[in-house]
């Protein structure tokens, strides 16, 4: 049975009429000021729409502000906080490419090669593993089919089928994309189309040409220079006790029909599951990152102000712009995760929220989580730039 406080929560969020706020197009420079906008954006949000929401502004040299609200644990009414870890998913792919960049510096990756160059019978059955090469794979030209779009895949890794105790094998992904299920979505390099399998098999790639797994690559070669002490692949690494946040995830006709809601998930009223507790390992090297977002902004605003890579390695990469702006937005179970690179500036902005819309087809909440950093929260963050 749910608690009380629990459905109650839930019957608190059914009410989206008028969800974008307004606020004053004034741009005061007082830092003071924009904190509390900041602040009062936030809590506002977290009052009406989601459970938590935490919020980073870094430039290259630090971090510029952060802040939380809402709650971490709607049962118990637990606050969010800066400290708590949130899943990333597609966001995993920067530190992925990141590591095969600087592996390519060392010159342990030829970036010409093929997947199949360098994991052979692995992906021997994946139409394209064989022709697109790893620039391609990187900037996301590489055509493969994404393992995330297949309904088998969502089942057991969000949904009905779903064992949120079960740990992924990390290759385990790329069975849903075998030429007998999937062909490619297009020939390499003809355009680009985000795949979660590329960051999958460079992930793997990196296993291979190291001879250990991804989380100490990534720690080696990303974390530690920076010391960032907070991020972890969940599942494959020890994530602290009661460092993540609790996840809930809304349950849409669409997801249902084609996902369904896994017997140990609570499913409350208005559609919300609560997800807490599951692990991230079906997202697998793709996706399975969890970061604060400090962390998160800390290492995007050293990684796009050129400090970590150079601009042209920078170019190997090829994120998408949301609303003129680069960035990645995702949704996994649980979870939804926005980075945005100002433009016009050094200043990357994060916003990591413990809701999550992914297979929830189109509705309201989806085209709020769509929409709510670019129309709220990004407005006031210009103002740090002034």
């Amino acid at each position: 049975m749910m608690k009380n406080s629990f459905i109650n929560f839930l019957s608190s969020k059914a009410i989206l009429v008028g969800f974008l706020i307004c606020f004053s197009t004034s741009y005061a420079q007082d830092r003071k000021k924009i904190n509390l906008e900041m602040q009062g954006a936030l809590e506002q949000i977290a009052r009406g729409h989601v459970p938590g929401i935490s919020v980073a502004i870094a430039s290259p040299e630090g971090m510029i502000w952060s802040g939380a609200a809402g709650y971490s644990d709607i049962v118990s009414q637990k606050p969010a906080s800066q400290a708590h870890l949130f899943g990333i998913g597609d966001i995993t792919s920067l530190y992925v490419s990141t590591v095969i960049i600087k592996m390519a510096q060392d010159g342990i990756i030829n970036l010409s090669d093929t997947p199949y160059d360098i994991l052979g019978a692995i992906v021997d059955e994946i139409p394209n593993a064989k022709s697109a090469n790893l620039y391609q794979l990187l900037n996301q030209t590489s055509g493969i089919y994404s393992w995330a779009d297949n309904e088998a895949w969502a089942r057991r890794g969000r949904g009905i089928q779903m064992n949120p105790k079960y740990l992924w094998g990390r290759d385990e992904q790329l069975k849903y994309i075998k030429r007998d299920i999937h062909s490619a979505v297009h020939s390499p390099g003809e355009y680009y189309s985000f795949s979660k399998s590329n960051s999958s098999i460079l992930g793997l790639i990196i296993e291979k040409l190291t001879g250990g797994p991804i989380e100490l690559e990534v720690r080696s070669r990303i974390l530690d220079p920076l010391n960032l002490k907070s991020t972890y692949y969940d599942s494959f690494e020890k994530v602290p006790a009661g460092s993540l946040v609790g996840s809930y995830h809304l349950a849409t006709n669409t997801f249902i029909s084609k996902v369904g809601i896994n017997s140990k998930f609570e499913f409350g009223l208005n559609r919300l599951i609560n997800t807490s507790g599951a692990n991230l390992s079906s997202e697998g090297l793709a996706g399975g990152v969890v970061t604060s977002a400090r962390e998160l902004a800390l290492f995007s605003a050293k990684l796009w102000g050129g400090n970590f890579l150079s601009k042209a390695d920078l170019k190997k990469i090829n994120p998408s712009k949301i609303n003129g702006q680069i960035g990645i937005h995702s949704e996994i179970l649980g979870f939804t995760a926005d980075v945005r690179k100002i433009e016009g500036s050094n200043l990357v902005l994060v916003s990591l929220v413990n809701l999550g819309v992914a297979n929830s087809g189109e509705n309201d909440i989806k085209s709020y989580l769509n929409n709510y950093l670019d129309k709220i929260i990004l407005p006031i963050a210009k103002k740090y730039a002034l």
